[in-house]
């Protein structure tokens, strides 16, 4: 199955999102745990807080795209 991206209209939040993905892979060889650690220990609770939202819209996002694969578009309860 190919890989896709879905092209959408530019604005702050995609700007934010592929700023972050480009952060996050470029060198595979830091420690995410280790990020994560210095993440709650130096900054303010309200980063932690933020980047919890992130990843659990991202997780909802990553759920849906995964059924949307697997049924060729259609949700399954259709």
């Amino acid at each position: 199955m190919a890989f896709s991206v879905r092209k959408t209209q530019s604005n702050k939040e995609t700007r934010k999102a592929e700023a972050l993905a480009k952060l996050l892979t470029e060198d595979f060889s830091i420690d995410l745990e280790r990020v994560g650690y210095y993440l709650v220990r130096n900054l303010p609770t309200i980063v932690f807080h933020r980047l919890d939202v992130l990843a659990l819209s991202a997780m909802e996002e990553y759920d849906k795209l995964s059924v949307e694969m697997k049924t060729g578009g259609k949700p399954p309860w259709r």
